[in-house]
């Protein structure tokens, strides 16, 4: 495995391998598994009006449950595969709309969740590769630059833009990681 060595290359190195994992751990995954429910109380991706939580979004029929920063509960409550796919791909929506994109659309308007796991991976999937994309389009500048992408609800203005890549990669390994636990979960006593 080659593996590159400048700050960029080894960033997208990570994030493919990461996908390239996670793409295994999600294959299979059925309607059912996706929107599994092992404990009472769980966010998720719900028909618009049946959230449970009180700032859910999305544009369709189907809202990601989410709260603002202020009206988080705590504990935080357990999340569905479904919520962790829909988190990633609006993040990653939101971070592609306001680093390469117009920069104006509302992030939480970005994604049509679904309750088709097919469905919700191929958006996913789609998102992963625009990202990815516009990543292999920067320059030195671009991510030295804090600010260059300027996403309203993250550490844009504050960190180079190398540091969002960063983030943006441990995000999807962290949630990815999660998925593949429900799943095991899912597998040995949801199923």
């Amino acid at each position: 495995m080659d593996i590159a060595l400048d700050r960029l290359g080894a960033l997208v190195d990570q994030f493919d391998t990461s996908w390239n994992i996670g793409g295994e751990r999600l294959a299979g995954l059925t309607d059912r598994e996706y929107r599994w429910e092992p404990w009472p109380g769980m966010w998720s991706i719900r028909r618009r009006g049946s959230v449970t939580s009180k700032h859910p979004f999305g544009p369709g029929e189907w809202q990601l449950d989410n709260d603002l920063p202020d009206d988080e509960p705590e504990p935080a409550p357990l999340t569905t595969i479904a919520w962790r796919l829909g988190h990633i791909t609006s993040g990653l929506a939101g971070r592609w709309e306001y680093t390469f994109g117009e920069r104006k659309a509302d992030p939480n308007d970005l994604v049509e969740f679904s309750s088709s796991a097919h469905n919700a991976l191929v958006e996913l999937s789609d998102w992963m590769d625009r990202w990815r994309a516009g990543l292999l389009t920067l320059t030195d500048e671009q991510l030295d630059q804090p600010g260059f992408g300027q996403y309203p609800w993250g550490l844009d203005p504050n960190i180079p833009f190398l540091g969002i890549i960063w983030w943006v990669n441990r995000e999807i390994i962290h949630h990815l990681a999660e998925v593949a636990l429900l799943r095991d979960l899912y597998r040995t006593i949801g199923g």
